[in-house]
């Protein structure tokens, strides 16, 4: 059965949204938080921390797809519970093992778990609120993320080196369980069918020259599950190279502002969280004009988004030799532009395949978080190999680039 939402519910759902996002994807950003702590208690490499950032995003990603199927299953409600019960368990087990095997495990156990998260709320929140305020509900469901981060950059780093980081651990699983139990009460519980066109209603066809809105198509699917238009796919190497080259400015922005630029913990982490909370805030201004300009013009300033992406982190880099006022600067620029492009990205993702919400957000989130698992380690094993900051940040600009030129061809795929 498919739950029917009613315009109250719209504001509950994003909100609670919101929350269970934020919880989800702590055990993804909190390494980057305790780097200092853990690296000290375990004895640990850079390489190894960034390695904890990039299995839990790399197993949401390579969850993506099945997760969504699985939600489409199970209903949303279940699928948004499940994930903050694994998370909990994740969190309090690895605090209570104290060991880089336990923490890993949590990673790889929470990663997975998170996909459960992300193809559901998409899913509840595409249908509680109208499309005319779609980019703005979307991006402020996602604007969990960035507020768990402010939280944790601002917190986690004073909080692991008085308490440790398993402390800090236990913390994040508790919310879980306080996650599990909002969202059984509020996450109305959908469940995809079986579609059937009704008379007049443009359906997707899965060939013909990748045309998407056609009157005349019919919907064609393996046992009548909802489909997708052909090379949607770009839609997931676009948020490969988008994640991949901006997750950084969350997993390192802490130890390279501390370590590389002379701030201390304290400053580090305030900027951080800062850079994070303002970000939030830009990316809601940024998701009303995304909704004003409607569902033609939102890829094409994805890509302009990008662009900016890719100087923004060149300043950052441009700290190294400028100071740390001028990387701070980078810092919030970044992380501004990022997330408006990841709001909007949700957006166009539901217009191009209204008809499979959770299929797409798993073919989506497939590549965006396997963007996510490639950067942080390999960002902190070229730091570790190179001893200079300098070249990782170069390879994350080149990555944005990338990014722009792949929303670019990703525009073509469907007939808006």
């Amino acid at each position: 059965m498919r739950a029917k939402l009613t315009a109250g519910q719209g504001v509950p759902v994003v909100v609670v949204s919101m929350v269970v996002l934020g919880i989800g994807s702590s055990l993804g950003f909190l390494p980057g938080y305790f780097v200092a702590a853990v690296r000290d208690d375990l004895g640990i490499s850079r390489a190894q921390v960034g390695l904890l950032v990039s299995l839990h995003f790399g197993c949401t990603g390579l969850g993506s797809i099945i997760c969504a199927r699985i939600t489409e299953r199970i209903g949303t409600r279940a699928a948004v519970v499940a994930d903050q019960v694994i998370v909990a368990g994740a969190a309090w087990g690895a605090a209570i093992l104290d060991s880089y095997a336990a923490l890993l495990v949590a990673s790889v156990l929470a990663g997975f778990a998170y996909a459960l998260a992300n193809a559901a709320t998409n899913e509840v929140v595409a249908a509680a609120v109208p499309e005319t305020r779609r980019t703005l509900a979307l991006s402020a469901k996602t604007s969990g993320i960035p507020l768990a981060a402010l939280i944790g950059a601002v917190l986690v780093p004073w909080a692991s080196d008085r308490w440790g980081w398993n402390i800090v651990l236990m913390v994040a699983g508790t919310a879980a369980v306080a996650g599990a139990l909002i969202a059984s009460a509020v996450i109305p519980d959908r469940r995809s069918v079986r579609l059937r066109p009704q008379a007049g209603e443009p359906v997707p066809a899965r060939s013909g020259g990748g045309r998407f809105w056609s009157p005349a198509s019919r919907l064609r699917s393996r046992a009548g599950e909802p489909v997708l238009p052909r090379g949607f796919w770009w839609f997931a190497v676009s948020a490969f190279f988008l994640v991949g080259s901006s997750q950084p400015l969350y997993s390192w922005a802490v130890p390279y502002l501390d370590e590389g630029l002379g701030g201390s913990k304290p400053v580090a982490g305030a900027i951080a969280g800062a850079a994070s909370g303002v970000g939030a805030i830009c990316m809601s201004l940024s998701a009303l004009r995304a909704d004003r300009i409607g569902r033609r013009r939102r890829v094409p300033l994805i890509v302009g988004l990008c662009l900016v992406l890719t100087g923004a982190i060149l300043v950052v880099m441009s700290g190294l030799r400028l100071g740390l006022a001028v990387a701070s600067a980078g810092l919030f620029a970044g992380l501004i532009v990022q997330l408006a492009a990841i709001g909007t990205m949700h957006a166009a993702v539901v217009d191009r395949a209204p008809h499979a919400v959770a299929r797409a957000t798993g073919v989506t989130m497939t590549g965006y978080y396997l963007g996510a698992l490639a950067t942080p380690v390999s960002f902190g094993a070229l730091v570790d190999w190179l001893s200079t900051y300098t070249w990782a940040w170069l390879f994350m600009a080149l990555g944005s680039v990338a990014a722009a030129a792949c929303f670019f061809r990703a525009n073509q795929v469907g007939d808006l």
